[in-house]
């Protein structure tokens, strides 16, 4: 519908609503992850979790200094804290812990993932540059990160990553008992065990 107001001077002025409704569907609050700029920023983050979550054997220190470096100060201080309080006195990593992060991480990425996978996709769709190459998978702005709550985004994303810092500890831990094992030969296996 098109409305037709009178201005001050004489001048129409036209206000149509879907123009309006088109403006607020792209202008995510201040308190959203889009309002934020950090939507693309974040699914970025959140996929290179997904990758390291499928390999967590080959994470070595370098990968997560890279990783670290990824994420804005915010969410470095909620990280710190999180794994401050949760790993006190965590020295031996067991296998159904793991188990339960990996499960957690899992639901997690569930529904996180693909919101990331599709902020991609919408930007990529929108980049000039990639316009000819890119096939057009036609993604809603609301399919993505962009109206997600920041905190919220922040605090999941926090828990991968607690949750793959012990998943990466729990595979380096049994790598380092299978490289000692395999390291004793069998004289020393039968004077330890006697």
């Amino acid at each position: 519908m098109n409305h037709t107001y009178k201005g001050v001077k004489g001048n129409s002025v036209k206000s149509n609503r879907t123009a309006l409704k088109s403006k607020s569907m792209t202008q995510a609050p201040p308190n959203t992850v889009g309002g934020s700029a950090l939507a693309l920023h974040y699914a970025n983050v959140v996929i290179v979790i997904e990758k390291l979550l499928h390999y967590p054997h080959l994470v070595g220190e370098e990968a997560r200094d890279d990783l670290y470096q990824m994420l804005p100060t915010s969410l470095r201080l909620g990280l710190k804290k999180s794994l401050k309080s949760y790993g006190k006195d965590l020295a031996i990593f067991d296998a159904p812990l793991a188990h339960d992060w990996k499960d957690r991480l899992d639901g997690i990425l569930a529904w996180l993932a693909p919101l990331a996978h599709n902020m991609i996709h919408w930007q990529n769709e929108r980049n000039f540059e990639q316009h000819h190459i890119v096939s057009r998978t036609n993604v809603l702005l609301l399919q993505t990160l962009y109206f997600a709550d920041r905190a919220k985004t922040e605090a999941a994303i926090c828990e991968l990553l607690v949750g793959l810092n012990y998943i990466c500890r729990y595979e380096h831990q049994q790598n380092a008992l299978l490289d000692c094992a395999s390291s004793f030969d069998m004289d020393d296996c039968t004077d330890w065990q006697l």
